[in-house]
């Protein structure tokens, strides 16, 4: 006899993909969610977007480097 998982049954369904077919989160970039200050790495890109008590992360900005003369 097979164990039931607890809880209701979890969506895994990918959300659809960029217009493009770009993956919606990319390795190695940053996504914040500011009213938390929570930062993620994604370590994994693919379809879907993050999200975090239900909105939406956003990608952070790069850091401009200083310039070598």
């Amino acid at each position: 006899m097979r164990r039931q998982p607890d809880g209701p049954p979890q969506d895994t369904t990918p959300a659809p993909q960029g217009a493009d077919g770009t993956p919606d989160t990319l390795i190695g970039k940053r996504y914040v969610y500011t009213a938390d200050a929570l930062e993620l790495l994604c370590a994994a890109s693919g379809a879907g977007q993050l999200t975090y008590r239900g909105e939406p992360l956003q990608m952070k900005a790069p850091k401009a480097l200083p310039a070598s003369d």
